[in-house]
């Protein structure tokens, strides 16, 4: 015991006074273990993430296309399909009570987040609950994600203004000023980095709606060119509403009927196994105006791609590895040669033949020591950064 005492206080003098090359060489070995615990503690828990989310959407659908962009769009909120399908198609899902359809509505953001027009059932099947305020009742308002909330600072009765889809869209809808009128309890889902609103007010957002000022008391001449048996004639003065409210609502009017109005994708509750069955067969049959996908299905697709590019990444993590503790070996015996005359010094002074490889191990058990647990502590911190992943991998 005594020796081995001895041993990690020479070998830990030794390091602090070469403390650069100790760093360099405790760095490398961190890297060489992190890296490898980190790509699969966080594949790992993405993969839970995923499933779980997968799991607990039983069916999504949307226009012919990629299945994987579909059920993405539908449960991350990423960038929608480029088909879209109408409210009057989604009839065909509830033909005969089989289920509940939530209608989703994409593509459009608030303060770097997606903004989700969704009907207020949405909320109870993800078990949403605001945390403060209530949930949005009326076109132009909207609640917040948890992370948004205090990614931002909103709070109730704040106000948010979408993002233009373009920098320079001249002919297109102008931006919309919301009212906050809740935020959400964490859920620990995507749910928490969205912005959520009814589909009337997704709809306007993009456009399908508009108002357009009172001019029937309005004297200022450029905005009235003139007034000819009651009716008002209007200049191009006369501008959209930016935003939405008690007074104005209801001038807001929709292009079109309900039954033509865009859907980016819709999830499907089917009531029962039986329920969902029919379903699915009803789509293979294309009996659907639309495709019909089991979401925990597509997401199990997807891991095996993430899987394959995991094996690839590791095996060249693992030959990286190598290389490097064979360099840190070539650094080592380096250093134990130029350290010659020590050890020659530490022999004439009484040392024993086994007390040199003791000193010397001694320091070389140090480092990897060090060195993996900051690693293990590290793959553990790791796993926090999941939503972040998420977001890169999901687009």
């Amino acid at each position: 015991m005594n020796a081995l005492r001895h041993a990690v206080f020479l070998a830990s003098r030794h390091l602090a006074h070469h403390r650069g090359r100790s760093i360099l060489i405790g760095i490398a070995l961190f890297l060489v273990t992190f890296l490898p615990i980190a790509v699969d503690g966080l594949v790992d828990a993405g993969e839970r993430s995923l499933r779980s989310r997968g799991e607990s959407t039983p069916l999504v659908a949307g226009a012919p296309g990629a299945p994987i962009d579909l059920v993405l769009a539908a449960l991350y909120f990423r960038t929608p399909p480029v088909d879209r399908v109408r409210v009057g198609d989604l009839d065909a899902l509830v033909e005969g009570g089989l289920g509940t359809v939530l209608p989703l509505v994409l593509g459009d953001r608030v303060k770097s987040s997606p903004l989700v027009g969704i009907d207020p059932d949405y909320l109870d099947f993800r078990g949403l609950r605001a945390d403060s305020g209530r949930s949005f009742a009326v076109a132009g308002e909207c609640v917040l994600g948890a992370a948004v909330a205090a990614r931002t600072g909103l709070a109730v009765d704040d106000r948010v203004t979408t993002e233009p889809r373009e920098m320079f869209d001249l002919a297109g809808a102008y931006p919309l000023r919301m009212r906050v009128v809740g935020v959400l309890a964490p859920s620990g889902g995507p749910d928490d980095d969205a912005v959520f609103t009814g589909l009337e007010t997704a709809w306007i957002v993009q456009g399908l709606a508009h108002g357009h000022d009172d001019l029937e008391t309005e004297t200022d001449p450029s905005l009235v060119m003139g007034r000819t048996d009651g009716v008002v004639v209007g200049t191009a003065k006369v501008r959209e509403f930016v935003e939405i409210t008690d007074e104005n609502r209801a001038s807001f009017h929709f292009h079109g009927p309900l039954v033509e109005r865009p859907v980016d994708a819709a999830i499907v509750v089917p009531g029962d196994a039986r329920s969902g069955t029919i379903l699915m067969g009803r789509a293979d049959a294309g009996r659907l105006p639309m495709q019909v996908v089991v979401s925990s299905e597509v997401v199990d697709r997807l891991l095996v791609e993430v899987f394959r590019v995991r094996r690839i990444l590791l095996a060249v993590l693992a030959a990286v590895g190598i290389g490097t503790l064979l360099l840190v070996a070539v650094v080592i015996t380096l250093s134990i040669r130029i350290r010659a005359t020590e050890i020659e010094t530490m022999h004439l002074v009484g040392c024993g033949r086994g007390r040199v490889p003791l000193v010397l191990g001694t320091e070389v058990a140090i480092l990897v020591g060090l060195a993996m647990i900051a690693a293990l502590a590290a793959g553990v911190a790791v796993t926090a950064f999941i939503p972040a992943v998420e977001r890169i991998l999901l687009g």
